[in-house]
């Protein structure tokens, strides 16, 4: 039929569930997962085996067309009993050939019902039994067709339905070789477990064929257990090195491959995820000591994560898309469930295996739409929430109050502030000489916020109180330290980068990384737009200061998602939910945010010992 028949998996409103059960006298798990296919799929089977292009199938047809049979117009949908229902429209012509001319013909149009069964081959293919047949109605009413007739008719029609199938085959292979790659375990066990995958059992169900594949894995040997990893060899880091960029690379095309087919609410949800998966990200680069089983982890909580969003996808996508897509969902669970029943096997999920399964998705991926370009990418901005990048408009000095002017003659920032800022890092005893200016240049980055217009006016103030207090927070209001003698941009063991601490892995593609370690106004705009953006379309959309009735609390939730991602959000309310560190930090936060609200600029002298 075509390469992308391969097996299936979630589909709207269902989740697949994972189990496993002893198998009987082998010692073996067996691995369950339980899978949807969507009746498109079915559909497209139909159109590419037996229907035309133009969807008319031509059943019988002689020399002359005297006796002739065609179908058109298939409507496929679950039947009571596990059947699968399939109306058609008939066109039926039945008379008595001679030489040339067609005597006595009796011409018959209408609609008729097949109900078939769903059985599993050997070969890894679905096939479908017709068990009953019936005329649902007859374009002239007075006209029925004849019994013998109708006998012929379907005599034709039953073995040609019965004729299609769905070869799952290539997929089983798909997956198997999947699984070669990813269980770093001895060949003999990594080849045993891949040639136990199977589909076991396949029926209808009320939203489409559901499907159970199974697969053996060995028992952990006795006494197994999970050991701390040692300290990692050069040669593994590097291969650590170059397994976290294949997973960011990777987990932002699929969210973005993701998006394109998605409805709004679907896609500010994806885009939520992969910002969520990059901030944890950071969060294993910045480790003391590098975790060589990070992307494993990494990639089972995108997963986790990720399944319920696809619930929402969309059912009406075209059906080599939709096996696209169940493909590649069925392999990720595959090794969920593989690391949930198995750990002693172990995930190795390296590029190679990464591509692999971005291939399932999409046949023509290449190695560079896997990468990880450095640039800014606007589509990525969008998907984020975040407008176009802004033009740089130079500005006129600020003015007291500049930010309360209308967005059409609000201004940029000043070029030569931020000259003058670079590369000035403060010491305590030019602080008093610093701090009015970074204030200015802080006040101009508001300002240019103001005239994006997407902080609502009643909560500008806060917003402004927020900005000043997570620079703070952030790095004392410096982008510049002097460091082994010299002067650098500041930048914490994680990567994130001068005055907002935008960190370089979770922004990529949506900032221009060198001006976020060069330019102190470019990062000071970033960290803005990122404030304003968790402002608004986290905290105030959720609501998080009617929760205790305190309007603040949109400051402390915006801050929480800024310094953990979208799953902080509630961080600053559930103290007894975070850890000892975590903990601190929103109570710094606190302090340097009603300290800002009291004082203003002349609180950060408090972070140069005054």
């Amino acid at each position: 039929m075509f390469r992308s028949i391969r097996f299936a998996t979630l589909r709207r409103g269902l989740f697949a569930i994972l189990f496993a059960a002893w198998a009987q006298g082998l010692g073996a798990v067996v691995l369950e997962v339980p899978v949807r296919l969507d009746l498109a799929v079915v559909n497209e089977a139909l159109q590419a085996q037996l229907f035309t292009h133009t969807g008319r199938a031509e059943i019988v047809r002689d020399a002359i067309a005297c006796n002739r049979v065609a179908l058109s117009d298939p409507q496929l949908s679950a039947a009571e009993d596990g059947l699968l229902r399939l109306t058609t429209r008939l066109e039926a012509q039945v008379g008595t050939p001679l030489g040339k001319r067609c005597l006595l013909p009796f011409r018959w149009e209408g609609v008729i019902e097949t109900l078939e069964r769903v059985e599993l081959q050997a070969d890894q293919r679905i096939a479908f039994r017709v068990v009953d047949s019936r005329i649902l109605r007859a374009d002239e009413q007075r006209r029925a067709l004849p019994g013998l007739a109708w006998d012929w008719v379907k005599d034709h029609i039953h073995p040609r339905l019965g004729a299609v199938t769905l070869n799952l085959e290539p997929a089983i292979n798909d997956l198997r070789l999947l699984l070669g790659q990813a269980l770093p375990v001895a060949a003999e066990t990594r080849d045993a477990v891949a040639r136990s995958l199977a589909i076991r059992d396949a029926r209808v169900g009320e939203q489409g064929l559901e499907v159970v594949v199974a697969l053996e894995v060995p028992p952990a040997p006795d006494g197994w257990q999970s050991l701390p990893q040692p300290v990692l060899s050069a040669e593994e880091l590097a291969r650590w090195d170059q397994a976290w960029q294949a997973w960011d690379g990777f987990v932002t095309w699929l969210i973005k491959d993701l998006a394109v087919a998605a409805d709004p609410a679907l896609r500010d949800a994806l885009g939520g995820l992969l910002v969520e998966a990059r901030y944890a990200l950071r969060d294993a680069l910045s480790r003391e000591q590098p975790d060589g089983d990070a992307v494993r982890q990494l990639f089972l909580d995108a997963w986790e994560r990720l399944a319920p969003l696809l619930r929402e996808y969309p059912d009406n996508l075209p059906g080599s898309r939709s096996l696209q897509l169940a493909t590649f969902l069925s392999a990720g669970d595959a090794l969920r469930a593989i690391d949930t029943a198995a750990p002693h096997l172990g995930l190795n999920l390296d590029s190679q295996s990464l591509r692999h399964m971005a291939r399932m998705l999409a046949p023509q991926v290449s190695d560079e739409d896997l990468g990880r370009p450095l640039g800014v990418d606007p589509v990525l901005r969008q998907l984020l929430g975040l407008e176009p990048v802004p033009e740089e408009v130079p500005a006129p000095a600020a003015l007291p109050f500049a930010w309360l002017m209308s967005p059409a003659h609000a201004a940029g920032l000043n070029p030569a502030l931020v000259e003058r800022l670079t590369p000035w890092a403060p010491s305590r005893a030019d602080i008093d000489r610093y701090l009015p200016v970074m204030e200015e240049l802080l006040d101009a980055a508001i300002r240019a916020e103001w005239q994006r217009g997407k902080v609502p006016a009643a909560y500008f103030d806060l917003y402004q109180d927020l900005v000043r207090a997570t620079a703070w927070q952030e790095t004392c209001w410096r982008h510049f330290v002097r460091k082994e003698g010299a002067i650098a941009p500041i930048q914490s063991s994680a990567g994130s980068v001068g005055l907002m601490q935008i960190n370089q892995h979770v922004w990529r593609g949506v900032y221009d990384l060198t001006r976020l370690r060069e330019d102190v106004g470019y990062n000071a705009r970033a960290g803005n737009e990122i404030l304003a953006h968790y402002l608004v379309d986290y905290a105030l959309r959720r609501g998080e200061h009617e929760v205790r009735g305190d309007t603040h609390d949109l400051a402390f939730a915006s801050y929480a998602v800024y310094n953990g991602g979208p799953r902080h959000l509630t961080r600053y309310r559930t103290p007894e939910q975070s850890n000892d560190y975590l903990r601190a930090v929103d109570r710094g936060f606190r302090d340097k945010y009603q300290a800002i609200r009291e004082q203003g600029f002349r609180a950060v002298k408090a972070c140069y010992g005054d």
